[in-house]
């Protein structure tokens, strides 16, 4: 098990590998089965102020063969963006941070950088 006791107030939903088979084309259990699409090469950039979550989030990534960029604050992550956006295939953000909420923060990296973002929800 990659982690047994994982904190309380951290209940991470994620859907990598369904990006990653969407934006390949496959889209049918069928096909998920049959056809494995591997992470290796798959730049991700997460955002998160909670540490312990952003440890977290980035090693249940790496152990599913992402590369993996972790950032503590929106402001970081916009100025990490814009010095290698072309670098990051995927940004995945706390939505509850204080400098900039998610939906903001996903608003900001859709519209200069045009990549997609996938939303965490932390709760206490």
């Amino acid at each position: 098990m990659l982690f047994p006791q994982l904190p309380p107030h951290c209940v991470v939903i994620c859907h990598f590998q369904t990006l990653l088979y969407m934006e390949n084309g496959i889209n049918t259990p069928y096909q998920q089965s049959h056809n494995p699409i591997s992470a290796i090469g798959v730049n991700v950039l997460v955002v998160d102020d909670d540490l312990v979550c952003l440890s977290i989030v980035a090693a249940i990534l790496r152990a599913w063969k992402y590369q993996v960029v972790t950032v503590k604050n929106p402001l970081d992550a916009l100025a990490t963006l814009q010095l290698g956006h072309n670098f990051f295939h995927l940004i995945v953000t706390d939505v509850h941070m204080l400098e900039m909420n998610g939906f903001k923060f996903q608003k900001r990296v859709q519209e200069k950088f045009h990549l997609p973002v996938v939303n965490e929800y932390l709760h206490p």
